[in-house]
């Protein structure tokens, strides 16, 4: 008889994204639970437009810089952040947001690998 011989795979190697998501969920226990919309103040309407100008202008800025060749994140999580606040309908807001998450944690990654 033959004895089976064991094989060790080699160690897996962390996958970055869940440190991540670990850290957002620690900084999330941190804030406090409160009800609010979105777009706040006295005229929320007004905001969403102050909003959707400086998503332009961030996107315009995010442009340049990739035609440059010298992008940054800022410009990618601002134009994104703008966008999401100035959506009045609940669920392209909430589809914004997780982008804007999305770009958040890339962003974190870059900063691990030292890229940022």
């Amino acid at each position: 008889m033959t004895e089976a011989k064991t094989t060790k795979r080699p160690a897996r190697r962390p996958d970055p994204m869940t440190t991540v998501i670990a850290d957002v969920k620690a900084a999330r226990k941190q804030l406090a639970e409160r009800g609010m919309p979105l777009a706040g103040g006295q005229r929320p309407a007004k905001g969403r437009a102050h909003h959707r100008r400086e998503a332009a202008r961030w996107q315009a800025i995010e442009r340049g810089r990739d035609l440059a060749e010298t992008p940054g994140w800022d410009a990618s999580l601002l134009a994104g952040l703008y966008e999401a606040l100035a959506e009045a309908e609940p669920k392209t807001a909430r589809a914004g947001l997780v982008r804007l998450a999305a770009l958040a944690v890339a962003a974190v990654e870059d900063i691990d690998q030292g890229a940022a």
